[in-house]
Parts: structure tokens; C-alpha cells; sequence
């Protein structure tokens, strides 16, 4: 993961700077053109095209929304195995029905976020969470990273269907710049209450997940 350009996704680009030193430059060169001072047209023609050279390579290194969530995807390639590995399972034990992943950007907690051209808002956290389904229990791994420092942490726990009360979705309100954001997560409650929770980026396609669980725990329970 390209740390550094990750961070320029975060930068605010402001060139209200460099567009009053370009002007300054071509009401100069105007100026020279009508007093005849040829030193003062070549100087501001100058000052306005380095300023248009700065602006134009400030807009080449803007980093889009597709490419920074390319960025977070490329980070989660071969998720799977080093889940099944932390967790000491095959994937042969583990076939109730097929694995399942919730993931999203983290909001609480994050130090940088932005809203999107997209409108939908992305911050420096991301997590993900991969489930396992056994005869008797679900094998659960977490792993959630900066997407601007090397910075990781991970985790993994087992519950046992009968302890599981629910699976579903729900949604919280976190305050992002001056802003209060709505988002969804997924939440899986146990007898002793809520488990496990994960933001999610894909609430529509997270539902048919939590479907099938739902369903494997009706029968598990029956």
C-alpha cells in the first residue's frame, strides 16, 4: 500500500494563491504591454505561466475516490487464507455454508475523512471481518489498518450458535468535520450482548449475507 499517496487523497487542494500571483502576472504583462516595458511584459508572462505550471501538476498528483478505494481493496487481497490461518482452520471444517465478509470504512476514531465526488464519505480506517461456519459455531476474524500509516490491528473469536441471538444491521450518527454522518453497521448479539459490529460499506449486498445467516441459525437452533 502506497502510504504517501494515500495521504494526498486527505490533502485540500487550495490554488487561490497561485490564481492571485498568476493574475498579478498578467496584469502586469498588460500593464508593460500598454508602457511599452518589455522587462515587465516578459516577467509577467512569466510569474502567470509558472503559476499555471504549479496548478497543472498539483491536479496531476489529485488522488480520485476509485483510485484510493483501489488502493484499500489491493490491501485486502489473500484476506481469506491469513484468516483461516490465524484461526487455525481448514477450509474443509468450516462448510455449513460459504464464508462471509462484512467490510467498510471506519468513522469512529478516524483522524482524516472526506466526502467524496460520489457523496459518500471515506476516512483513513477500514475493516473487515471474515466468518466461518462449523458444525457448532462461527469462526470469526477481524482485521482493521490505517490506510495512511502501517498501521494494523486483527483479532479473531468463536461463538457458538446456540449462545448467538441475533444477526442484523443498524445504523449510528458520528460527527466528520462539521458534519453529522449516518452510517450503517452490522452487529452480531450474543446472550451477553453485542459481539461483534463492523461499518459497512455495502449495506444492500451485506443483507443477503445476513440472510443466509440467519437461516443457518434457524436450523441450527431448531
Amino acid at each position: 500500500m502506497n502510504y504517501q499517496r494515500n495521504q494526498k487523497y486527505f490533502e485540500v487542494i487550495n490554488n487561490s494563491g497561485l490564481t492571485k500571483v498568476m493574475i498579478g502576472g498578467i496584469v502586469a504583462a498588460l500593464i508593460g504591454i500598454m508602457a511599452k516595458a518589455w522587462i515587465l511584459v516578459i516577467l509577467g508572462i512569466a510569474a502567470a505561466a509558472g503559476m499555471v505550471y504549479l496548478m497543472q501538476n498539483k491536479k496531476k498528483n489529485i488522488v480520485t475516490d476509485a483510485e484510493y478505494d483501489a488502493s484499500v481493496a489491493a490491501n485486502l487481497d489473500n484476506l481469506k487464507q491469513r484468516a483461516l490461518d490465524k484461526l487455525g482452520l481448514d477450509e474443509d471444517e468450516v462448510k455449513e455454508i460459504a464464508p462471509i465478509t462484512f467490510d467498510g470504512y471506519v468513522y469512529k476514531g478516524a483522524t482524516n475523512s472526506k466526502l467524496g465526488a460520489d457523496n459518500l464519505w471515506r476516512t483513513n480506517k477500514y475493516e473487515t471481518v471474515y466468518m466461518f461456519f462449523a458444525d457448532n459455531e462461527v469462526h470469526c476474524y477481524n482485521y482493521t489498518f490505517d490506510t495512511t500509516t502501517p498501521k494494523f490491528t486483527e483479532s479473531t473469536d468463536v461463538y457458538f450458535y446456540k449462545d448467538i441471538v441475533s444477526v442484523s444491521t443498524a445504523s449510528d450518527t458520528v460527527t466528520l468535520g462539521n458534519q453529522n454522518i449516518e452510517y450503517e453497521y452490522f452487529k452480531l448479539t450474543t446472550a451477553g450482548g453485542t459481539a461483534l459490529s463492523v461499518s459497512l460499506k455495502d449495506a444492500n449486498g451485506a443483507q443477503r449475507s445476513i440472510n443466509a445467516m440467519r437461516a443457518l441459525l434457524r436450523s441450527k437452533k431448531a
